[in-house]
């Protein structure tokens, strides 16, 4: 069965922003980034994330553009490493949010990437939220015994390498329920594909902007 997806049109697109913002100049495409990724959170009301997204970059941001005016006085390259800090920050959360890590890998599985790498970050990402559930027992458990732990606390670490540790058995059996071998090729029920229609309109808006961008930075 085959399925429509976007996520490697997508995670193709923020990676070369990535990389252009990194070397790029250009005040509005960070301005650009930056309103964009508040439009998608509010449209899709992830007031959290928002929070996040507005008030976690604010601290480096503040620090590295306050840096350059102290030691060159230029503000104008201090306002373009204010924005591209939420630059960063914006393609980030729109690759955790709207980009399912999953449909990607086993995209990516599909099209040559090695099974045990996929099936490895596969079994990671599912125990993510067991390990989030076992670090919040953990905190409050503490708290009753009045001990506050901070966030770098070993008793975090040593408590995901346990459960790693107790659940290696179980994962590797239930791999070998699913019929997952080492080395061997595998066949697939759904068979993921790039949405050509969506993709198509996503890299020509990308590209519209681009250009756009470009002409008004001459």
């Amino acid at each position: 069965m085959e399925k429509k997806i976007i996520s490697p049109t997508l995670t193709l697109i923020i990676m070369l922003l990535t990389i252009w913002i990194s070397f790029s100049k250009l005040l509005a495409l960070n301005i650009t980034i930056i309103c964009t990724t508040i439009v998608l959170l509010v449209s899709s009301k992830y007031w959290n994330k928002l929070l996040i997204f507005l008030f976690l970059p604010l601290l480096p941001a503040i620090g590295s553009a306050w840096a350059i005016i102290v030691q060159t006085s230029n503000y104008k390259y201090a306002l373009l490493i204010f924005t591209r800090t939420y630059g960063f920050a914006g393609l980030g959360l729109i690759l955790a949010t709207y980009i399912s890590l999953v449909e990607l890998l086993k995209y990516l599985e599909q099209h040559g990437l090695s099974s045990n790498v996929v099936y490895g970050l596969l079994v990671v990402i599912q125990a993510l939220p067991r390990i989030q559930y076992e670090t919040q027992m953990i905190t409050k458990s503490s708290r009753l015994r009045g001990i506050f732990l901070p966030f770098w606390s070993p008793y975090y670490y040593a408590k995901a390498i346990f459960i790693a540790l107790t659940w290696q058995p179980q994962i590797s059996e239930a791999m070998t329920v699913h019929a997952y071998e080492d080395f061997k090729k595998r066949t697939h029920y759904n068979k993921y594909i790039i949405d050509k229609n969506k993709s198509i309109f996503i890299i020509l808006i990308f590209s519209i902007l681009l250009s756009l961008l470009l002409l008004l930075n001459k």
